[in-house]
């Protein structure tokens, strides 16, 4: 009996789940849902007209000294006498640090006194050659030693030389990091050296502008907290394009005859380019980034046609079209979101 209960109830499930599918049919689907929206889309264009176009690009730079250096001694020793004043201006050749040269000169004076021995031997030697009373050979190597000796004050010289560091150009000198008696050697930092006469502003330029800046041109920039606008004349640029930022290094240098300008500051540089009439421009909210470019939607007729472009110079609302569209096209500005290539639209508004 319990099986046939157990079985009895099984069988009542299995109809309760399966008589609802033989007999109340498929369910029907809910008219009421959209597939979207019916009828030609209300979009706002704006056509296409040559325009004349003035390209001002901005980007960023910084100033550096037209020569400057880290000053350092040739060789080591001690710091006898310091020759500058922070700060101060200095000359090109003015003797800046003198190092002690004791030792040298002590062991140029001795090479000074072996070399007029030498000479006296060296002529004592000749007379004796011509009169054969020494052998060629003798007088040769006398000849020899008195080179020799001449070679050892050369570089005694060129030792006390060392111990003298003089300006190599003229500037102005910055802060010491040395004080007299000090030890240095060729790695101990002195001081700076500066020719801020002329300053230089260094700055890229992006791969699409490159062959619109040339040698020879003028920039515009400006400093901070300065109202006052700088003109510089580019006069070097790079030999390629730096494969990381896809720029061009150039230089440009100007004027500090006043002084106002100091190295190391950020420059706001303005590059104006000449002015290019019959140029098709739009909106910039109307251009659609794609996997492979840029594209616009256009209406013709009563349809919008999708269409890709080439972009050139961009301002703060409007894009440069170099390809793809021409002189009286309608692009589509307003309403891209609920476009498709193919849908019907109609036009709301012209800008």
């Amino acid at each position: 009996m319990k099986v046939v209960k157990t079985l009895l109830i099984i069988i009542g499930v299995l109809a309760v789940l399966l008589i609802p599918k033989f007999f109340c049919g498929e369910p029907k689907p809910d008219n009421t849902q959209k597939s979207g929206p019916k009828g030609p889309i209300n979009v706002v264009v704006y056509e296409v007209s040559g325009e004349a176009l003035s390209q001002n690009y901005q980007l960023s730079g910084s100033l550096m000294a037209n020569e400057q250096i880290d000053l350092k001694a040739e060789t080591q020793g001690l710091v006898q006498k310091i020759h500058f004043t922070e700060g101060s201006r200095v000359a090109k050749g003015q003797l800046l640090i003198k190092l002690n040269d004791a030792d040298f000169k002590t062991q140029l004076d001795k090479a000074l006194a072996n070399k007029r021995l030498r000479e006296d031997n060296a002529k004592r030697n000749e007379i004796l050659l011509k009169k054969e009373a020494i052998a060629q050979a003798d007088y040769d190597l006398s000849l020899t030693e008195l080179s020799a000796i001449e070679a050892d004050i050369a570089y005694l010289r060129e030792q006390i030389r060392k111990t003298e560091i003089r300006a190599p150009f003229a500037g102005t000198i910055g802060l010491r990091q040395i004080s007299e008696g000090a030890y240095i050697t060729p790695a101990s930092a002195i001081t700076t050296l500066q020719d801020a006469a002329n300053i230089k502003v260094e700055f890229s330029v992006p791969e699409k502008y490159a062959s619109k800046v040339k040698v020879g041109d003028l920039i515009q920039f400006s400093v901070n907290n300065s109202t006052k606008t700088y003109s510089a004349k580019v006069y070097a640029r790079d030999a390629a394009l730096s494969a990381q930022t896809r720029a061009i290094g150039m230089r440009a240098i100007c004027s500090n005859a006043k002084g106002e300008l100091i190295p190391g500051l950020f420059a706001n540089i303005q590059l104006n380019f000449p002015s290019e009439e019959n140029t098709h421009l739009i909106p910039t909210q109307s251009v659609i980034p794609i996997l492979k470019g840029q594209k616009v939607f256009v209406v013709r007729g009563d349809s919008a046609v999708e269409i890709k472009v080439s972009t050139g110079f961009r301002s703060e609302d409007k894009i440069e079209i170099t390809e793809g569209l021409q002189a009286g096209d309608q692009v589509i500005v307003d309403g891209i979101m609920y476009v498709k290539n193919g849908a019907k639209v109609k036009i709301n508004k012209k800008k």
